[in-house]
């Protein structure tokens, strides 16, 4: 998977521009404050339709600029297409090859691992981000689970809306059998679905090749209220209808939803360690390179090619070994776009091209 080129247009503090880029190695080299990141930011929101800086998409258009408008051309798998995302104060609007598409059919065009501090720390610290990162591998690999994660968010944030306004409510209402049999049903699958991505991830993340780290790394799936994830489908609905009908008097009193998929956890560990508790932080950098080396591994066995893989200020989040070793093992699988103040510490082995993208006043 190649992205071809990228406009863009309105974007945070870039300058209206068209790049070309390189099927291998992108370097993207510039002092602090120009635009590095923003750029990858673009490449991002073409991707996923959404920053990996901010929920808002309205807060990346350019402050003198009425709405942004990023495009660009993906090959993969010998054809192109034309994808565009745009931004106005009044929404969104997805378009492949000029044509309106939703969110569910306009992700998968571009697929993209990203490798920057704010995931760093979010790896480390919040149980929602590594939910997520597991959700967004099995996108790419169940496309149908996109659908699934916002059927159940919608059912959770209904009942937890009717519990905040009135516990009587609550009770008296078809609501609360609703949402069993809709949590359940809903819930297992998305269990279900985890239990499997996880387990492939584990797999790979045992094969020394594709590991970063010379520790051994896992990960695990522990899904809420303890629950058993290694049951069959019709077993972990039946035991989510257990638990939510047993916690119904403390959801009530807690006024919010505590059963169900959406307080999951995924553990890592180093050496048998927990990496939230006991991990450096070069040991939590290097776990979570490792994982995202083992997610796109398992993409392309799912699909016979590799994702983009994105890298924001790569200099300050590895050494140069660390850095050099990193664009060895990626540039002969996959596109690789990687942002630097210091790009002369970025030592390629020539045998695959490469461009350098110098990025001032807001133009690369």
């Amino acid at each position: 998977m190649i992205l071809t080129c990228l406009s863009v247009s309105g974007f945070r503090n870039l300058a209206e521009q068209c790049l070309q880029f390189c099927p291998q190695i992108n370097i993207i080299a510039g002092p602090n404050g120009q635009g590095k990141t923003n750029l990858l930011g673009a490449i991002h929101v073409l991707a996923l339709s959404r920053s990996f800086r901010t929920h808002q998409s309205r807060d990346l258009i350019r402050h003198d600029a009425a709405g942004f408008c990023v495009s660009g051309t993906v090959l993969s798998k010998g054809n192109e297409s034309l994808l565009t995302v745009e931004q106005s104060q009044n929404g969104k609007i997805l378009q492949v090859g000029g044509s309106k598409r939703d969110v569910f059919d306009y992700l998968g065009r571009l697929d993209l691992v990203i490798f920057a501090s704010v995931q760093i720390e979010q790896f480390k610290a919040e149980s929602e981000y590594r939910r997520r990162l597991i959700d967004r591998g099995l996108y790419h690999l169940q496309p149908g689970h996109l659908r699934r994660m916002a059927g159940y968010s919608r059912v959770v944030k209904q009942k937890n809306s009717l519990l905040r306004e009135s516990a009587s409510v609550y009770t008296k209402t078809t609501a609360e059998l609703l949402d069993v049999h809709q949590i359940a049903e809903l819930g297992a699958k998305i269990i279900e679905a985890r239990q499997f991505y996880v387990e492939t991830v584990r797999q790979k993340l045992r094969v020394h090749d594709n590991r970063f780290t010379p520790e051994a790394l896992d990960i695990k799936y522990l899904a809420a209220n303890e629950i058993s994830s290694t049951a069959s489908l019709a077993d972990i609905q039946s035991q989510l209808s257990t638990r939510l009908r047993k916690h119904r008097e403390r959801e009530i009193r807690l006024r919010r939803s505590i059963v169900g998929p959406h307080r999951d956890e995924i553990a890592a560990e180093v050496d048998g360690n927990s990496i939230q508790r006991y991990a450096s932080a070069g040991q939590q950098r290097s776990a979570l390179l490792a994982f995202n080396l083992a997610q796109m591994e398992v993409y392309f066995d799912a699909y016979g090619e590799y994702p983009v893989f994105v890298v924001d200020d790569v200099d300050s989040e590895l050494d140069q070994q660390r850095i050099n070793e990193l664009l060895q093992i990626l540039e002969s699988k996959t596109q690789v776009f990687v942002t630097t103040t210091k790009p002369g510490l970025i030592h390629r082995s020539g045998r695959y091209p490469a461009s350098t993208f110098q990025v001032s006043w807001r133009t690369a």
